[in-house]
């Protein structure tokens, strides 16, 4: 032996068992962490990607700059890019979205691809031409296609007041169709790109202002850069705007002058869920590794004891056990890292399939597939760190061991004397079940090792119904249905429905009932005024009447109401109240309208009896998805709406369809009624449901390979301990069988251990499971109080304990089967 050094190698060799439990926890740790790594490295480029898409690339604009501040920005080297564009002014879509009129000069358009991806014809390149969004040609009520003429009426403020605002019509040729961006929605400005020229045609040249998109050439001195030439250019602080969403992603430092900004991407949870995940299994693995090497190295105590005898130090034990954890790192890691690598875009698609895709700014879930594939290149930082990972937690795992083997003395190592047996008074008592009994001693010989395979198990149980609690949260699909009253919801809030358009609708043979609802929003004094409301409106405010058919009152009602209270209520002769949210200023509460059941409210001459009432988050009633308007919420049936209201006309219908109906023939009608009243819009929930439902199947997937990926790192601890015992005990093995023990009596002692450690396991997991399941209850109601025992998911997670470790336990069995009587006797242990 040239080297002592070779001891790691041939030790190797010698316990195959040991080198391959550890080599298989080695590649399922490294599988995980290359999976998380990667996911990581997708998220960072999707996320830069995807503010680029949404913002540009620009690090901010300078807005408003006559054409002599504009030429000395571009002139400045300290800017790498700058792009030019005119602001011609906005056009009111609906209440909550503007068309924003934009002219980019030489091509600056290309900053912002989101806005820019074509469905037919061409972006605009001279005067009086212009491309718009398909979604924008709906909401202006456009039939044509590209290269017809289309009329706009827009209004043009000046900032600062420096110029008086104007309004103007002007007619514009139509030259592309651009496809719907529907993340601007969030911002309630939809982009028009218009023709290089147009804004000379429209204004004197004396009112012809610039915005100037930048990027610096350090990105560092960005900050300094920018308030330098504010400063000599004298823009003012405000006509200064940072794009925050692109800084923050690429990580560029800057100052917010109006207090900080989002980043447009809250993708923490998924690090944050990622990290878990890796560390969970990191340590199970780690346990795994642990327990193994401090077994492995407890039977080769002897040898160690001779390897010190003859001038071995403990480093050199150190060595020879850490060469033994990189030689298997070195196998085990490419492996893990191949299969982490090709496996990463699966599980990340799966794990982001429960998200909105507008959180990463994409209209739909086969554009975030999309935009998953194209930034799932390999990462080489996150998968050096993975590599890292693996074998700090490797080497970490194989430290008690060593100091364990150096801490014994050379000629106590070499005696094998180092094990101190402890008698205890014992009762005589019948034994009833030797096989039972005898596997409750084996499983108090080594205390330690026992806890940290029960400890492994633990963790998978927890895991297991941790996940069931969480992933019933994330059924979207079962949420959704208990939302929502219809199957259909028929949106018009312009002209709106008439009772006529009601009767006909529910009078389709495809329908079952029509929930509908009628709005109507007071936000003025003059308007407020005008119900003649028996109280006084707080400030910040509104008054808002809402009318509801039986069905829509009935689903609303339902448990708050007697059957008479319903009935008084749908006769006219009361109201349901919404209060407003208390606004709180500086840490106090300020004064709000507040009502309770057996109050009286009056609206316009109507004293109405108040029913019930609801606080917070609990009963808004609003139209689709208009969003929340602060007030005080009337709520009264469809009978007496149009008295208080002097409107009776029905913004939203929500049909629920027979179980035999033909939805492709109810889809032509409903087709045929937005084509009867114009600005009626519609959407089916059939496709809603069925994505939601295959994404909370591909999380139950996710979850399950999560749980049957730290439940198999635990079985390997199972698998060597059983295999320790077996091996440690061949003699007491022999002379059992010698004196009469059967086959099958051998067998029963070891599935009876392995029995005990699923029970045991069983029992702690399911206290920490449900301990878990306590904190995912109170991460969704935010109160944290004790919930109803999940007996389902304990009975199951006992069940799978107790299979999987008899299971497991059958693997080291077959070593007994071809076991020698007179041979275990004779072996040396």
């Amino acid at each position: 032996m040239k080297s002592y050094r070779t001891l790691a190698w041939r030790e190797l060799c010698v316990q195959k068992v040991t080198s391959i439990l550890i080599l298989i926890a080695v590649v399922l740790s490294t599988v995980i962490t290359t999976v998380i790594g990667q996911s990581l490295g997708i998220l960072n480029a999707m996320k830069e990607q995807q503010a680029a898409a949404l913002a540009g690339k620009k690090y901010g604009s300078f807005v408003q700059l006559s054409e002599e501040q504009l030429a000395e920005v571009k002139s400045d080297s300290r800017f790498s890019y700058v792009g030019a564009a005119i602001d011609l002014g906005t056009i009111q879509l609906n209440s909550q979205l503007k068309l924003s009129l934009v002219e980019y000069l030489n091509h600056s358009y290309e900053m912002y691809p989101a806005f820019t991806e074509l469905l037919e014809g061409r972006l605009p390149e001279h005067p009086m031409e212009i491309a718009l969004s398909e979604d924008v040609l709906r909401f202006l009520g456009f039939q044509g296609k590209s290269g017809d003429r289309i009329s706009l009426t827009a209004s043009k403020s000046w900032r600062h007041g420096i110029l008086p605002a104007v309004d103007y019509t002007e007619e514009f040729t139509l030259t592309g169709i651009t496809k719907s961006n529907y993340v601007a929605y969030t911002y309630g400005m939809l982009p028009g790109i218009v023709g290089e020229g147009t804004a000379s045609r429209l204004f004197p040249s004396e009112q012809i202002y610039y915005v100037a998109d930048f990027c610096t050439a350090d990105k560092k001195t960005m900050q300094s850069t920018v308030e330098d030439v504010a400063e000599n250019l004298q823009i003012p602080e405000l006509d200064v705007t940072y794009n925050i969403v692109y800084l923050s992603a690429v990580g560029i430092p800057y100052e917010n002058p109006e207090g900080g900004g989002e980043d447009g991407m809250d993708v923490s949870f998924l690090r944050i869920a990622g990290i878990m995940v890796g560390g969970l299994v990191l340590l199970a693995s780690g346990l795994v590794i642990y327990n193994v090497l401090k077994i492995s190295v407890s039977k080769r105590m002897k040898e160690y004891g001779v390897l010190r005898a003859i001038g071995g130090g403990k480093d050199q034990l150190w060595v020879i056990v850490f060469l033994q954890i990189l030689l298997l790192c070195a196998a085990g890691i490419p492996v893990g890292m191949l299969a982490g690598y090709f496996s990463a875009e699966s599980i990340f698609s799966m794990a982001t399939s429960f998200v909105s895709p507008e959180l990463f700014m994409v209209n739909d879930t086969a554009g975030l597939k999309e935009l998953i594939r194209e930034n799932s290149a390999g990462k080489p930082l996150f998968l050096a760190a993975s590599a890292f990972l693996t074998v700090f937690f490797a080497f970490a795992a194989a430290v008690p061991a060593v100091r364990y083997a150096g801490k014994v003395a050379p000629t106590v190592a070499m005696s094998g004397g180092n094990t101190k047996i402890r008698r205890r008074n014992r009762r005589t008592k019948r034994i009833k079940n030797f096989a039972a009994y005898y596997a409750r001693l084996n499983l108090r010989r080594s205390p330690g090792r026992t806890a940290i395979t029960i400890l492994s198990l633990v963790m998978s149980i927890s895991v297991f119904i941790a996940l069931q609690s969480f992933t019933s949260l994330l059924n979207a699909a079962s949420l959704m249905e208990e939302m929502r009253l219809g199957d259909y919801s028929i949106i018009n809030e312009t002209a709106g429905f008439t009772e006529k358009d009601l009767d006909e609708l529910s009078q389709n043979d495809a329908v079952e009932s029509v929930a509908a609802i009628q709005f109507s929003l007071y936000d003025t004094e003059e308007l407020v005024a005008g119900m003649s409301p028996g109280f006084e409106l707080k400030p910040g405010e509104t008054l808002q009447v809402v009318g509801f058919n039986e069905m829509y009152m009935d689903a609303y009602t339902e448990g708050k109401l007697s059957e008479e209270e319903f009935q008084r209520l749908m006769a006219g002769e009361g109201c349901v109240i919404k209060n407003p949210f208390p606004v709180v200023y500086e840490g106090e509460e300020l004064e709000h309208s507040e009502f309770a059941a057996g109050d009286t409210v009056s609206i316009k001459g109507w004293e109405l009896l108040v029913m019930a009432a609801f606080d917070g988050t609990d009963g808004y009633a609003g139209i689709g998805n208009q969003g929340f308007t602060n007030g005080v919420q009337v709520i009264v049936s469809d009978r007496i709406y149009s008295e208080l209201t002097g409107k009776s006309e029905y913004q939203e219908m929500l049909p629920v369809l027979k179980e035999t109906a033909d939805r492709n023939l109810f889809d032509r009608a409903v087709e045929e009624l937005c084509r009867e009243i114009p600005g009626t819009t519609y959407l089916s929930y059939e496709d809603t449901d069925r994505q939601l439902a295959e994404s909370y199947e591909q999380i139950r997937l996710l979850a399950w390979g999560l749980i049957l990926f730290v439940g198999l790192i635990g079985l390997l601890n199972i698998v060597n301990t059983v295999y320790t015992n077996i091996h440690t005990r061949v003699t007491e093995i022999g002379m059992q069988r010698a004196i009469g023990m059967s086959h099958g009596a051998l067998y029963q002692t070891f599935l009876w251990e392995g029995a005990y450690y699923g029970i045991i396991a069983a029992v702690i997991g399911g206290v920490t499971g449900y301990i878990c399941t306590i904190f995912v209850e109170a991460a969704r109601t935010d109160t944290i109080q004790l919930v109803s025992i999940p007996v389902v998911s304990l009975a199951e997670a006992a069940v799978m304990s107790v299979l999987a470790c008899l299971i497991a336990t059958c693997i080291p069995l077959r070593r007994i089967a071809n076991m020698s009587i007179v041979d275990s006797i004779e072996t040396v242990e």
